[in-house]
């Protein structure tokens, strides 16, 4: 797996971004296509996982691009879980669960759903978003909660 650089340019400077969070029982996959049945998007699995150089950990990410370039949105998996064997665990199972987060500000969070565009067009879709079977919340989170923001930067 790769680690995800991006750099961001001026246009991505000055577009409007808002993040939300998503509870769903779904997986990914699930998630995405029925976005793309319900709200016509187009997301597809990124190339590679977005991980980090100091973590094993990686999470998955879809992107739509908006036909006419006017918005972009990205939907990533905000936990992983790693189990292992600890031989010297005196339990009687001896695995262990080792879980990270992509934005730890929202630990219950299935899924974050980043949305860069222009401000007006996302109010076209907030309503839809209820639509979306396995979808049991979305929720907004405020700029100011965000310090991991910076973890959802890539392409």
């Amino acid at each position: 797996m790769t680690v995800s650089n991006h750099v961001l340019s001026y246009s991505e400077l000055e577009d409007f971004n808002q993040i939300y969070a998503i509870y769903s029982s779904s997986e990914a996959f699930e998630l995405a296509f029925s976005l793309n049945q319900k709200l016509n998007f187009s997301f597809k699995r990124s190339k590679s996982d977005l991980n980090f150089k100091k973590s094993d950990a990686h999470f998955m990410v879809y992107k739509h691009e908006d036909k006419e370039g006017a918005f972009n949105l990205w939907l990533y998996s905000n936990s992983y879980k790693k189990e292992k064997v600890n031989a010297a665990s005196t339990l009687l199972f001896k695995d262990e669960t080792n879980k990270s987060f992509l934005l730890p500000e929202v630990p219950r969070a299935d899924y974050l759903l980043k949305y860069s565009g222009e401000k007006s067009l996302l109010k076209n879709y907030e309503g839809n978003f209820k639509l979306i079977s396995g979808l049991v919340s979305l929720q907004k989170i405020p700029s100011k909660k965000l310090k991991s923001k910076n973890n959802l930067i890539v392409d």
